[in-house]
């Protein structure tokens, strides 16, 4: 099943874009009521920041009962303590925090028992500058007497709270560095510094997470040497990243089929000059994934790689597809589920062990009923490999715009102005839908902090 051929290269449409776009279950513990306390500040006024996140908790659980009820704490939701009471005989528990400066206990909140037991969760959030902390259920039984358990935990400190990561490791002078910054605990309300070398010290922005608030971005230009050192800092940890800083513009590969024609010369335009890209324009006319007898795309993206180390692939292909793959015939699930694992290690070549990031374009949905059907098992063979990768690796989506609802359309409107969809054949994309294409992706590079 083949896409009809494009017949020549025609220039695009002239468009300018400027390029600028653990819980590690320390520990819980039983105390006996009147242990010493450690003081105990609430969360809200902890200091910012710093403490690994969690690696796989296991809750652990211990009390001091003075009849059947028992007080247990929980570790297994990142961010906060939680209690859980059995064998309770009374209508209502009272849970309550145990400090020095309040030892008959702070209040959290009452829980009516179910069967004896009931939980709270989030009873308490992890705090940086307290880790042991202590907590008490009482009631009054159906006899008028009086009941409490006591349980001590111990949370993860603030050490190593933060974890910071860049999109790529590879970075160019001249272009942005997006540094991505997470709280592993998930509850926010902190504040850390980002330092650069060449940023002076009053200079280093500063990124603040509201409560609940888990992540932050923070975008520099890389400017000054080849080699450079990032800081994450807080009053609880220092994280420091060394930078290798090419002088060399990116290398944009745009590759794949006849979709990807005159959208690469589209790319090659709007990303010339000092901040954009070197695109190289490597599309092959009625080749396919499905047919290595006649192109071998995975032994190509190989030879692709190892000649222009590319920073950023996009990758348009998938027209003349529906050949079998290991005996499964088009174009159910199993031949997506099995397109998917070509695809899958074609997008582990074209990431390079992460230098690169990988773009794959979805087919938007053409007008003959046959290549619906191809387009729709291909395209969800995209989805499931793009999914094997945490990160790097992005499906392009273009149906929202150009197919929406999974509709063929002939034309439509964008930013004032009503284009023609598709070549005649109603499959290609129109050179005017090509310039769209082009803008649209220049805008993905410049969100991921790849170019400007």
């Amino acid at each position: 099943m083949n896409a009809p051929l494009r017949s020549s290269r025609r220039r695009a449409l002239a468009l300018s874009v400027t390029a600028a776009l653990l819980v590690v279950p320390l520990g819980v513990a039983t105390v006996a009521r009147g242990s010493a306390l450690l003081p105990r500040r609430s969360a809200s006024s902890d200091s910012l920041t710093g403490s690994s996140g969690p690696s796989g908790p296991t809750p652990v659980t211990g009390s001091t009962g003075v009849a059947g009820m028992v007080l247990s704490a929980s570790l297994a939701q990142p961010g906060y303590i939680g209690l859980s009471v059995s064998g309770a005989t009374g209508v209502s528990v009272q849970l309550s925090e145990l400090t020095s400066s309040a030892p008959t206990g702070e209040p959290i909140g009452t829980l009516p028992p179910v069967n004896g037991a009931a939980t709270l969760a989030d009873a308490a959030e992890w705090s940086c500058a307290q880790t042991t902390r202590t907590f008490e259920a009482s009631e009054t039984d159906s006899a008028g007497a009086a009941e409490s358990s006591v349980v001590m935990v111990t949370t993860p400190s603030c050490a190593s709270r933060l974890s910071a990561s860049l999109p790529t490791t590879r970075l160019h002078r001249d272009h942005p560095l997006q540094v991505a910054i997470r709280d592993t605990w998930g509850i926010g309300d902190l504040t850390a510094a980002v330092c650069l070398d060449h940023e002076t010290a009053h200079a280093c922005p500063t990124v603040t997470f509201a409560a609940g608030q888990s992540s932050a971005t923070v975008h520099f230009r890389l400017r000054g040497g080849t080699h450079q050192q990032l800081e994450v800092s807080d009053p609880y940890q220092t994280i420091d990243l060394p930078l290798r800083v090419l002088r060399a513009s990116p290398v944009l590969l745009a590759t794949g089929d006849s979709e990807m024609q005159v959208l690469d010369d589209d790319l090659t335009s709007d990303l010339s000059g000092r901040t954009g890209a070197r695109v190289i324009e490597d599309a092959r006319q009625s080749t396919a994934i499905s047919t290595p007898f006649f192109f071998n795309w995975p032994a190509h993206a190989m030879a692709q790689v190892a000649a222009d180390h590319p920073d950023i692939v996009a990758m348009f292909l998938g027209g003349n597809e529906g050949f079998p793959l290991n005996g499964v015939n088009c174009c159910g699930p199993a031949y997506s589920r099995q397109y998917a694992i070509k695809v899958e290690g074609m997008m582990r070549t074209y990431l390079q062990h992460g230098k690169a990031t990988v773009y794959w374009f979805l087919i938007p949905t053409p007008s003959k009923p046959d290549f619906v059907r191809l387009a729709n098992a291909v395209d969800r063979g995209i989805v499931i490999a793009a999914a094997q990768f945490p990160h790097g690796v992005h499906v392009f989506n273009l149906r929202t715009i150009f197919s929406p609802g999974g509709h063929y359309i002939d034309s439509l409107t964008y930013h004032g102005q009503t284009i023609t969809v598709h070549e005649a054949d109603g499959y290609h994309l129109s050179a005017s839908a090509d310039v769209i294409v082009a803008r649209l992706f220049l805008a993905a590079l410049r969100h991921a902090g790849l170019t400007y």
